[in-house]
C-alpha cells in the first residue's frame, strides 16, 4: 500500500486513509484513558461524556484496522484442523471461508441499515451524537472488509487462469 496515496487503487486509498484514522484513533484513545485516570484519582471528577467517547474510539479502531489487517492478511486464522488436509482441500475451505465472511459482511451491513432505519436519529446518552454517525466507523469498517476480501478473491481467481 502507498503511504502517499499517489498511486493505487481506490481501495488502497481508502485503505490508507482508514490507516491513518485508525491511529487517529489509538491515539485519542490513549489521551482519553489517561486523562479519566488523572481526573478521577487526583480530583475525583468523572465525566460521562469521556468514557463514551473513549469507548467509540475503540470500536472505530477496532472496526477500522480489520478491513486493513484482511489486506495484509494478517487476520487471525484458526487453522489448525486445516493444516491436516491436502493443500487442495485447505485452498477450497480458504475460498469457502472467504465467501462466507463476504456474506457476513452484507448481512452485518443489511442489518445495520434496517437497524439505522428505526434507531439512526436516536441519540447517545452522554455524547448526544446520532446513532448513524456513532455506527458510521463500524459500517465503514465492515464494508471496507467484505471489499477486501472480494477483491482478494477476484484477485486469486484471475491469478489461476
Amino acid at each position: 500500500m502507498e503511504r502517499n496515496g499517489s498511486k493505487g487503487t481506490t481501495i488502497e486509498k481508502l485503505l490508507a486513509l482508514v490507516e491513518y484514522l485508525s491511529m487517529g484513533t489509538l491515539v485519542l484513545l490513549a489521551l482519553l484513558i489517561l486523562l479519566q485516570i488523572a481526573l478521577r484519582n487526583l480530583f475525583s471528577i468523572a465525566f460521562a461524556w469521556l468514557d463514551e467517547l473513549a469507548r467509540w474510539f475503540q470500536v472505530s479502531m477496532v472496526y477500522l484496522s480489520v478491513p486493513l489487517l484482511a489486506h495484509r492478511s494478517q487476520l487471525l486464522e484458526v487453522d489448525s484442523f486445516v493444516k491436516l488436509v491436502s493443500p487442495a482441500i485447505q485452498e477450497r475451505i480458504t475460498f469457502f471461508s472467504r465467501i462466507l465472511s463476504i456474506g457476513f459482511s452484507i448481512a452485518f451491513l443489511w442489518s445495520g441499515y434496517i437497524l439505522m432505519g428505526k434507531a439512526g436519529t436516536v441519540k447517545t446518552p452522554a455524547l448526544g451524537l446520532p446513532n448513524y454517525l456513532f455506527f458510521a466507523p463500524v459500517f465503514l469498517g465492515m464494508g471496507l472488509l467484505g471489499l477486501v476480501i472480494a477483491r482478494t478473491l477476484l484477485a486469486r481467481e484471475r491469478s489461476t487462469k
